[in-house]
């Protein structure tokens, strides 16, 4: 910690409020508020984990640094006309199943009372344009209710020679009683420091540095500056209205002040000034907006349908023969408003129909044409009276619209202001329909301040339905299963871990009979090498590692559950001989769960960690042919394999006649793949213990699938597990084997459609769920599955053997998905379901056991909304261009292709890449349809990932399925594939396939056929919509095909 020297001369004169409550109570150590870089992050305040840690804790991050400086550490605050900075006194994370307290703070603790101190003292620099008025200030806000304190300005008797310098550290000391009100005498409760701004009159406003911020009963002394005047009262802003507390509200009790300029505000504004008849509301008749012309207070209602938001029209609607505006919206007066220079957005509302992942929202958009539009702002935390939106009153809303500006638009030329629908989630389903009642519409230069919210340890006063009647809770992105004690069958046992220790279980306890909590101050090891039980449920709040000790360990559960702050490791020590195997065990339940998210291993925002042993050879050539009825494999190299662990050998068979029609019931089709147990090993010879049924060619690979850690869906099961991670927390999947998880199959999709009841409250993210639709193939159950995880997560050396449909899913969301073994994945082995995953696929050998639907995915595309996509049986699928495909090797046998991009855009145009460590800083955060634009040529499989020495030796329709690359005119390239061995073992079919697609660059590039006589295209193009397929510079050779193009070629 570096701190500064202070050198003082004469003691600061204390007021005589500071003088009587130092007689009246013992003196407090000094607290540094900010002192180093480090107080300027958000630090645990507990011992659980919490994913706010590290969170700024500036009021503003746009306008407050904290910087790392050799002398002391200092916070740097960039004042502008509409914006004061500062520091942040706050808790930012409160955990709702733990009472409510506080598990990541700024400051040494939130919220704290000033008065038990008599000083704050800090030294600051600063510079500007300053004058009797422009003055560097501070003052100070309470968290609830929202009071400030008095402004004081950086001068006279506070400062260290009675005036702030721009190059020399100068001490300031402050009583705290001069920052004290009538309103608020007690300073308690101190949410922000504000080093404040000089207003929209300056363009040049206050630049603060400020170091050494610290409460104290011992003040510094400081020299004598001149008295100023006294404290500057906090001005209270405009509007100050109350919140109503019944609906119509009463009208706001204070008359707005100039500059002030009134949008919506009667029944009246609702029409062009010039024709009643003709409506200023957007999207009138379709919505059915309505307004209420009320003795108390008008407003207007509007419930945006799931496709289409409404709101107000602005400026001109039509203009006569002359081009003279004859019908007007605000301003009625025929201009288009300009709110460029205006600083607030304002109006009362209430709404009907919130629910967690629909949160009420509007826009504006104009600029001219084609139209631009301001970023969303949604309408709750800081814009919001009490940081939300009710049903049952209205409050007040305050958006400084420099945060709906862009980099685009200014907000010039405005035509409308949106109130915008919710839409429909990640399944396709709407959401519930959003109602909003708005009035007191208005721009305004006035500083507004909304009420702050409450705090978080008091119940929201709204929630009257018992919660036990809630079945479901919302966590990032979905809803799942409320779990506690009391929710629990009659007959069943909920068992807490206590002192770090497993509970006891009784041995004679039916099976999925008892449910294990794990609290979340517990760090629980679980070594049990002979535990029969069959577990309902394990839910892990604190810590449970799985691993053994001195012998095998094995578990078994029906649902493994990670809440958020908890973590679950299983994993073996590096060069145990021992073992841990989970096995899953378990029977969907519609009626509790009607998404089928159970029965498997989930990190609902938690931290999940799988780790075994490392494999060092997971594949290895075959030097010769290994023939039917032998137990013999003769290696390339001697391979560091184990007896007693297992190779999975490719089907091998040449000629089968995939493009036909009525492929495999038309022919004698049987799948070769095979496994072999390893019995002894003698340099590269293995022998197995079984006799091969089928010959496997010379040079195909034998996949080593054993794993020091394996999950598996126990052969008891009556439904197969998952694993899923979802939202914040940590996701590794290392070295583990993977067997019969993932139950969606290939079949048409089919998820259940399920809403909140809204008529009924319960506290925020809980509801009780009303099924219109119960799905009989729900999405999203698959074996290892990244779904919108928010943290870099690994998937590598895993064997991942037979697959419902879907092997390592990475779903918006960054995973390294690298060296891993995927066997007889029904869908597709390893799938990019999004677009918008970043993370690279590297040198992983999927090994295809002729599955899936083996149709395309346009046939599916459209009707499912792009939902139901990678069906046909693929190796790598995936459907954007951002990842690095690169050193992946295909074997065996693949119901379309062992490789494909189907890159269409719709369905995913809006789609945003997450913004996780390791993502582009140019990616994280955008939308997809923003990101074209930016490259001259489109965007391309190069430009930020690539597809480069990829391989399949393997039977198939398709070799590389390539479908809906875009290029502008002006490119010449297109997306390249880059070393790419392609060798088809079927009769027929085609090496590289293009639909909607007519430029690619093919740098060594070998596609190669292996039966006489076959009838193998090397490219075929579809649907090139007039064009012909161009390959400029192509290095490609073509080795034993009938036909070297077809189609578009």
């Amino acid at each position: 910690m570096k701190f500064g020297c202070i050198v003082l001369a004469t003691t600061l004169a204390e007021g005589s409020a500071a003088r009587r409550l130092r007689n009246t109570r013992l003196l407090r150590e000094d607290t540094f508020i900010f002192d180093t870089v480090a107080d300027g992050s958000a630090q645990a305040s507990t011992a659980n984990t919490s994913d706010k840690v590290g969170t700024s804790c500036s009021t503003d991050d746009r306008r407050v640094k904290f910087m790392d400086d050799d002398d002391q550490d200092y916070m740097d605050i960039t004042t502008t006309k509409w914006h004061s900075g500062g520091y942040r006194m706050d808790c930012v994370d409160k955990g709702s199943h733990t009472g409510w307290q506080c598990w990541a703070t700024c400051s040494p603790f939130p919220n704290p009372d000033f008065m038990e101190w008599n000083f704050l003292t800090f030294e600051a620099k600063v510079s500007g344009m300053f004058d009797s008025i422009c003055k560097p200030t501070i003052s100070l806000k309470k968290r609830w209710p929202s009071y400030s304190s008095n402004v004081l300005a950086l001068e006279g008797e506070y400062v260290d020679g009675g005036s702030l310098s721009d190059t020399v550290w100068t001490r300031v000391v402050i009583p705290i009683a001069s920052l004290s009100t009538a309103e608020w005498p007690n300073v308690n409760g101190v949410k922000d420091i504000y080093f404040r701004n000089c207003g929209t009159a300056y363009s040049v406003n206050p630049h603060y540095q400020i170091r050494g911020l610290l409460l104290t009963d011992d003040p510094p002394t400081i020299s004598a500056g001149e008295v100023t005047t006294e404290p500057t009262p906090q001005p209270t802003g405009h509007p100050t209205t109350a919140n109503p507390t019944k609906s119509p509200s009463s009208p706001p009790t204070v008359s707005p002040t100039e500059p002030y300029w009134p949008i919506w505000n009667e029944a009246g504004d609702s029409n062009t000034l010039e024709d009643p008849n003709y409506t200023c509301f957007e999207q009138k008749e379709r919505l059915g907006i309505t307004v209420e012309d009320n003795v108390f207070q008008d407003y207007f209602t509007i419930r945006p349908d799931p496709w289409v938001s409404g709101g107000i029209k602005f400026g001109c609607q039509r203009k006569d023969a002359n081009w003279v505006c004859d019908r007007s919206c605000f301003p009625f007066d025929g201009s288009t408003p300009d709110w460029s220079e205006k600083l607030y957005l304002t109006f009362l509302a209430k709404v009907e129909g919130a629910s967690p992942g629909c949160t009420p929202a509007i826009t504006v958009t104009g600029g001219g044409w084609p139209r631009l539009s301001s970023n969303k702002i949604f309408l709750e935390d800081s814009y919001v009276d009490a940081g939300s939106l009710v049903t049952s009153e209205f409050r007040r809303v305050a958006i400084p619209l420099d945060d709906m500006r862009t980099n685009e638009w200014n907000l010039n030329n405005l035509y409308a202001l949106y109130f915008h629908t919710c839409g429909f989630n990640e399944e396709g389903s709407a959401y519930p329909l959003l109602t909003y009642h708005v009035s007191d519409l208005a721009v305004t230069n006035n500083a507004i301040d909304v009420i702050s919210m409450p705090p978080t340890t008091s119940p929201t006063p709204y929630v009257t339905d018992d919660t036990l009647l809630a079945t479901h809770r919302f966590i990032h992105t979905n809803w799942y299963p409320i779990f506690a004690p009391n929710r629990e069958p009659a007959e069943n046992s909920w068992l807490v871990a206590e002192n770090d220790a497993w509970p006891i279980v009784d041995s004679s306890a039916p099976s999925h009979s008892v449910t294990v909590f794990i609290p979340f101050d517990e760090n629980v090891i679980f070594s049990a090498a002979a535990d029969s039980t069959i577990y309902d449920k394990i839910i892990v709040e604190g810590s449970l590692t799985i691993r053994p000790v001195d012998a095998n360990v094995r578990i078994a559960a029906g649902t493994i559950i990670v809440e958020k702050g908890g973590t679950l490791n299983i994993l073996t020590e590096e060069n145990s001989e021992h073992t841990v195997t989970v096995e899953i065990n378990g029977a969907l339940d519609d009626q509790a769960d009607p998404e089928e998210m159970m029965v498997g291993i989930l990190a609902l925002e938690g931290s999940l960690t799988i780790s075994g042993n490392e494999v060092h050879t997971k594949m290895a050539p075959l030097s010769q042919t290994a023939t039917a009825g032998s137990n013999v494999l003769v290696i390339n190299e001697a391979a560091e394999f184990a007896v007693g662990g297992e190779l999975t050998l490719p089907d091998t068979q040449e000629g089968l006649n995939v493009g036909h029609w009525n492929f495999p019931a038309c022919c004698s089709y049987t799948d070769q793949t095979e496994t072999c147990t390893i019995a002894a090993i003698d340099g590269n010879q293995i022998t197995c213990e079984q006799t091969l049924m089928y010959d496997h060619a010379i040079s195909s690979n034998a996949a080593y699938i054993s794993r020091s850690v394996v999950i598996r869906t126990s052969e008891a099961s009556i439904d197969r597990g998952h694993i899923l991670h979802t939202g914040a927390g940590s996701f590794e999947v290392r070295n583990a084997r993977i067997e019969h998880l993932g139950r969606t199959s290939t079949d048409l999709i089919d998820s259940t459609v399920m809403a909140p009841d809204g008529d009924l409250n319960f506290p925020p993210g809980q509801a009780k769920m009303i099924v219109s639709h119960q799905g009989s193939n729900q999405i999203a159950r698959y074996a290892v599955h990244a779904h919108h995880s928010l943290v870099e997560a690994y998937f590598s050396g895993n064997a991942v053997l037979p697959v419902g449909r879907d092997g390592l899913v990475a779903h918006n969301s960054r995973v390294h998905i690298l060296d891993n073994i995927v066997v007889g994945a029904n869908g597709t082995g390893i799938f990019l379901e999004d677009g918008t995953e970043t993370g690279p696929v590297l040198n992983n050998y999927i090994i295809g056991r002729g599955g899936g639907s083996r149709g395309g995915d346009d046939g599916r595309f459209s009707s499912q909304s792009g939902t139901d996509m990678a069906h046909g049986g693929f190796g790598i699928w995936c459907r954007g261009k951002l990842a690095l495909v690169q050193g992946n090797h295909a074997e065996g046998h693949f119901g379309v292709s062992p490789f494909a991009f189907f890159v269409h855009p719709n369905f995913i145009s809006d789609k945003v890449i997450p913004d996780v460590q390791g993502t582009p800083a140019e990616l994280a955060g955008k939308k997809l349809k923003d990101i074209e634009p930016t490259h001259t040529n489109g965007l391309q499989l190069q430009s930020y990932g690539g597809f480069i020495n990829n391989s399949a030796v393997a039977t198939f329709q398709v070799g590389i399925d390539l479908s809906y690359f875009s290029v502008t005119a002006d490119d010449e390239v297109g997306s390249i594939i880059q070393d790419a061995f392609i060798k088809n073992l079927a009769l027929n079919g085609r090496g590289i396939s293009t639909t909607h697609s007519s430029l690619f660059t093919l740098n060594d590039v070998t596609i190669q056929g292996t039966v006489a006589e076959n009838t193998i295209t090397g490219i075929w193009c579809n649907n090139c919509n007039g064009c012909t397929l161009q390959t400029p510079n192509t290095t490609l050779v073509f080795e034993n095909v009938a036909s070297n193009r077809g189609g578009n070629c």
